[in-house]
């Protein structure tokens, strides 16, 4: 299905500049971006640690103390059978490199890699939704700024017309009940307004914990959504989709981890190789006087021939991980897909109102227009100019809505193709 004309103007390839620089302090510095930033150094860390197993490890130790022992021995080989006491001096240093151990450090690292993508891949995920719930909240609060200037603009109509009435009736050409009927209608009116700005108080907090402070109303422009982004069908968005969006990447990213996490336990059946070369020296230890320096390089094998079926079962569970990864992939793909047609259907269905919503402002205005100058001419009711006024009003307002939701629906779309990032929003540094 391809797209009609479009509503909204393509003039410009980027949002507006007021939302973009409202954008720009939050994509890098919300508390849910910085947590993602600190996850991915975190991982990155952890490949650090994961490339030591690679590396030789060298320990040392030493140890200084006195001896006193009193034995007959120790007695006998003593001047007057005095107790034996040496200070003694105690000292080791010992090398060992990993020569084989079933490829546990290459998977040990491989994860430690996947993991720092699949930490990245999140971010990505986290930026994304941020700049939308941003945009989102900023849009929200023009929606409910520009429909309180509706409802306030109804009021001076439906106040101007109250007045009229009762002129009418202090000359004696009109009647009581129509000023009634018009106090009515604006106290409906008044009402309106106030959910509105109730509404926009709502929005107002929104924006607050989005953008971490209140917003300039006054300074606020209605954006330009990338519309040019926006493929020509519905086929083309899923495949965009389905290559863009960071929860199908992270997902196959979580397959390789599962992947990488069974080779991990399968190196448990094969056995440990290590090369190891020690040195001690030795002074006075043990009754022992003098010195004694030991030198040792050597091969040094472990394999675990029976631990209990604890691999067996480690195997097991780490296939049946795999398997769960392979059908969160699946469903994660499934649900993009699903957030795909929805957010084409929503966009689809807006610009439609958006059209029947704008010849509905039309008709209802040349309606008005013709009932105000009936009623001027004495030949329509007031209750009934006062309907069309509130039809013109309710046009409007109907109008301004599916503007709003138009624009949403756009971001939205971005968002489930994965194309609403700082790169593609033209929002990148420098």
């Amino acid at each position: 299905m391809a797209f009609a004309a479009p509503a909204l103007s393509a003039a410009s390839t980027a949002i507006a500049s007021s939302l973009e620089k409202e954008l720009r302090t939050i994509v890098y510095d919300h508390p849910e971006v910085r947590a993602g930033q600190n996850a991915v150094e975190a991982s990155r860390m952890g490949i650090d640690k994961a490339r030591a197993g690679y590396l030789p490890k060298i320990s040392m130790s030493g140890d200084v103390g006195t001896e006193r022992i009193d034995n007959p021995s120790t007695r006998s080989s003593t001047p007057g059978g005095k107790t034996w006491s040496r200070t003694h001096n105690i000292a080791g240093l010992t090398i060992s490199q990993n020569l084989y151990n079933g490829n546990l450090t290459q998977s040990t690292y491989k994860k430690a890699q996947l993991a720092t993508s699949v930490a990245q891949l999140t971010l990505e995920g986290t930026r994304q939704n941020t700049l939308f719930q941003g945009t989102v909240s900023y849009i929200n609060v023009l929606r409910q700024r520009r429909l309180i200037e509706l409802s306030r603009n109804n009021e001076i109509n439906i106040h101007r017309q109250l007045n009229l009435e009762d002129e009418r009736v202090q000359r004696g050409s009109g009647i009581a009940v129509d000023v009634l009927q018009a106090k009515s209608r604006l106290q409906l009116s008044k009402e309106r307004r106030v959910s509105f700005e109730g509404q926009l108080e709502d929005a107002v907090s929104t924006y607050t914990q989005n953008f971490n402070h209140a917003p300039d109303i006054d300074a606020m422009t209605d954006p330009e959504p990338p519309i040019e982004m926006i493929p020509s069908d519905l086929e083309t968005a899923i495949r965009v989709a389905r290559e863009k969006n960071p929860a199908i990447s992270n997902s196959g990213a979580n397959i390789e981890v599962a992947r990488e996490s069974k080779q991990a336990v399968m190196s448990e059946y094969s056995p440990v190789v290590d090369m190891v070369s020690s040195w001690n020296y030795e002074k006075h230890k043990n009754s022992t006087l003098g010195t004694r320096r030991d030198y040792n390089v050597g091969v040094r094998a472990n394999w675990d021939l029976f631990t209990g079926f604890t691999t067996q079962a480690g195997l097991a569970q780490a296939a049946y991980d795999y398997s769960a990864s392979m059908d969160n992939f699946d469903l994660a793909t499934r649900k993009v897909i699903e957030q795909t047609r929805l957010s084409w259907q929503a966009l689809v269905t807006a610009r439609e109102r958006l059209t029947l919503l704008e010849n509905a402002v039309n008709i209802a205005g040349e309606v008005y227009d013709s009932r105000k100058k009936l009623r001027e001419a004495g030949k329509e009711t007031v209750i009934n100019v006062l309907d069309a006024e509130s039809e013109v009003n309710n046009a409007q307002i109907n109008f301004t809505t599916a503007s709003y939701d138009e624009m949403i629906a756009v971001y939205q779309l971005m968002l489930s193709m994965g194309q609403l990032s700082p790169a593609y929003l033209s929002m990148e540094d420098g």
